[in-house]
């Protein structure tokens, strides 16, 4: 078992659930919701709540991808090493 869950949600079909101990996302940063790279997340990260613009999530367990998928752009919370991402698209 991973030691950090992420979550997918969208607005079609049930959350997805992927154990891993890595995730790497893409954020935002300028008031257009633009330029803003890439961002790591692992066990025991603070609570936060990210703002993520269009492009690659990546989650990996043992050094292995467990996902690696293109999104819409969204939000990522982070509580309790539960990353739980909602977006309107992923592929």
């Amino acid at each position: 078992m991973g030691e950090i869950t992420l979550r997918i949600v969208t607005p079609v079909g049930e959350p997805q659930a992927y154990e891993c101990d890595s995730i790497i996302l893409t954020v935002c940063d300028d008031i257009a919701g633009k330029g803003g790279g890439s961002y790591g997340i692992r066990k025991g990260h603070a609570k936060a709540l990210i703002a993520l613009d269009e492009g690659k999530i990546t989650a990996s367990l043992g050094g292995s991808k467990v996902l690696s998928a293109h999104t819409s752009s969204g939000f990522a919370m982070v509580e309790n090493n539960v990353v739980t991402v909602t977006v309107e698209n992923i592929d």
